[in-house]
């Protein structure tokens, strides 16, 4: 209570200088003046006094023949004597928080998440008609009506929700999940790669290979014809077979063995390259048609070096020429050193760089049959060259449409 008592009075903290210090306080309890918090250095007396009774000591100050120093202050007075000072500062703070608070109640961005394959522009331009655009404010949005005019004109949209934070709000879409629409329009399947024909099921059309035989990239493996058995009448007699036969869109299942082949190859010499630690940079400073180039070095600041550059620019400004940009070139010392490998270790690594170039090219659902590779001789005795073959059984038909 006296701590809140003495800050709504105000405080002041005193240094009590003279040769008999402990006289004045004396003279202040004498006078019913309150004095707390006292303390002693060397010579002087420190306490704390209340800002009414500060301006009482001056005749006991006199008789105690000592000087009042005033090391503090603190109280809601002294807070009050700041603000009348700052008042423009005072009225800024004030004019700042209404302003935010004015500012806060709009809504300034509108984000969309959730698409996948829907134009964002579609989602803005139903929300815009329904109120919720930059610089709406937020009292007037309606959420609800807007979710629902949203669902209502967007059929692709199963769910929506539309919440706010600070001054942005976020319109959160889920998609549905929409059937592919079947192309019915008449086509041929196509061998997709070279292959020999494993199994061939035809469910419409009419096949035109067989299995075992070869087929090429390009070349036909079902007609997309109707199948061709011969009309009859209504009483059972054969009839001519209809010169333009019917168009349809060939479907089946069209299995081959596939090859691939890869060569990849690995010296059995190796160099290693190691920095070791001193660099040197070149800077070149561009501004309009002038360079100035900073921190220049020699075309060879060391023996075995890396270089690495790094180029940046300015962005400019509207309707202007002056370019301003930097080029850096960081020379890097290193050093090198050769290693031999081992024949196995040249092999294994020739061997894994081919299997990787087939493994990339063969697709997720193809059948491996079999994995083979074998080292081929070069003139190069420091080389080391590996052929890799691998063979699948794997879908090689591919739908083409027939131009009608």
């Amino acid at each position: 209570m006296i701590f809140n008592a003495n800050y709504l009075r105000g405080a002041v903290k005193i240094r009590i200088i003279g040769s008999m210090p402990e006289r004045f306080i004396n003279l202040c309890i004498a006078d019913n003046i309150l004095l707390w918090g006292i303390t002693k250095t060397k010579e002087d007396l420190i306490a704390w006094i209340g800002l009414d009774d500060f301006f009482r000591i001056r005749p006991l100050v006199a008789r105690s023949r000592t000087k009042i120093v005033v090391m503090a202050h603190r109280g809601l007075p002294f807070v009050v004597k700041r603000i009348k000072r700052r008042k423009m500062m005072i009225a800024g703070a004030c004019l700042f928080i209404i302003l935010l608070n004015v500012l806060s109640s709009y809504v300034w961005f509108v984000e969309v998440t959730g698409l996948k394959t829907m134009p964002e522009q579609t989602i803005l331009n139903v929300a815009s008609q329904y109120g919720l655009k930059p610089g709406a404010v937020k009292d007037g949005i309606n959420s609800k009506l807007l979710e629902r005019e949203i669902l209502l004109n967007v059929p692709e949209v199963a769910w929506v929700g539309v919440t706010f934070t600070g001054t942005r709000a976020v319109i959160e879409i889920v998609e549905k999940t929409m059937p592919k629409q079947e192309d019915k329009a008449p086509a041929n399947i196509v061998a997709g790669k070279d292959g020999v024909i494993a199994e061939l099921i035809a469910l419409a059309g009419q096949p035109a290979v067989k299995k075992g035989d070869t087929v090429k990239k390009g070349d036909l493996l079902i007609k997309g014809f109707a199948s061709g058995l011969t009309p009859t009448d209504v009483q059972g007699q054969p009839q001519a077979a209809s010169t333009d036969p019917e168009l349809v869109r060939a479907k089946g299942i069209i299995k081959a063995r596939v090859w691939y082949e890869s060569y990849a190859e690995t010296g059995l010499e190796a160099t290693h390259v190691t920095r070791t630690g001193n660099r040197q940079a070149a800077i070149l400073l561009k501004i309009g048609s002038s360079e100035l180039a900073f921190n220049t070095t020699r075309d060879q600041p060391f023996a075995e070096f890396e270089t690495e550059i790094i180029h940046k620019q300015l962005p400019g400004w509207r309707n202007s020429v002056f370019v301003v940009e930097s080029t850096i070139k960081q020379y890097y010392e290193v050093t090198s050193h050769k290693t031999i490998k081992s024949l196995d270790d040249a092999r294994n690594e020739a061997h894994a760089k081919a299997m990787q170039v087939v493994q990339d090219i063969i697709p997720e659902s193809a059948q491996v049959l079999s994995r083979n590779y074998e080292v081929l001789k070069t003139t190069e005795e420091n080389i080391v060259r590996v052929k890799v073959s691998v063979e699948t059984i794997e879908d090689i038909g591919q739908t083409i449409n027939i131009s009608q």
